[in-house]
């Protein structure tokens, strides 16, 4: 994980402990999409600054920071208000989904959580994702075993060929690192 994102989620661990609350897994979520997605191009226009849909390295429409699917449009400009809005009812759909594939996710701290939210919100809910080995893991109690799984996970077809894409060997790196070690007694979030 690169000094920037530690620095990140060190600060939300710091001004949870300090507001005597627990970290927010979807914060944590959130500062990872934020750190991997950036948010692709941008437009000023009668001075507001406007996102513009790309298509991202493997062939799909996005916008924002890593927005897919429904509601994103070719052509269309989008607001910073409307760009926090679908990022954050895309998260909101991510941890439904951690939630319905992960037996155990009410019991794990919210930095796998937060792993695991940005997980779906990047890989999608789909068979390949909720039939994996990283699920599978989860679900036998496995929890090193389905964090370790994370790295698997870094593929994408370009040019009609399956590739790794060095963005996502950096990411599922930092999120295998959150699930692996942080909250964890000596790490970043200890909940002692």
């Amino acid at each position: 994980m690169n000094d920037a994102l530690r620095n990140r989620l060190i600060a939300l661990a710091a001004t949870a402990a300090l507001a005597g609350t627990s970290v927010s897994a979807l914060n944590v979520a959130g500062i990872l999409g934020d750190h991997f997605e950036g948010t692709g191009p941008t437009v000023k226009k009668d001075g507001v600054l406007y996102y513009r849909p790309y298509i991202d390295p493997v062939g799909i429409l996005t916008v924002c920071r890593g927005v897919t699917g429904k509601g994103v449009t070719q052509g269309r400009l989008y607001t910073g208000a409307e760009c926090a809005a679908m990022e954050n009812e895309r998260r909101a759909i991510a941890e439904a989904a951690a939630k319905r594939h992960i037996n155990r996710y009410n019991t794990l701290n919210p930095w796998i959580k937060g792993g695991l939210i940005d997980f779906f919100y990047n890989a999608g809910e789909k068979p390949a994702t909720v039939n994996s080995t990283l699920v599978r893991k989860f679900r036998a109690g496995d929890i090193d075993g389905g964090c370790r799984e994370l790295v698997r996970w870094v593929n994408g077809r370009v040019n009609g060929q399956l590739v790794a894409l060095p963005g996502l060997i950096a990411r599922r790196d930092a999120t295998q690192e959150l699930c692996l070690h942080w909250g964890r007694p000596g790490y970043p979030g200890d909940s002692k």
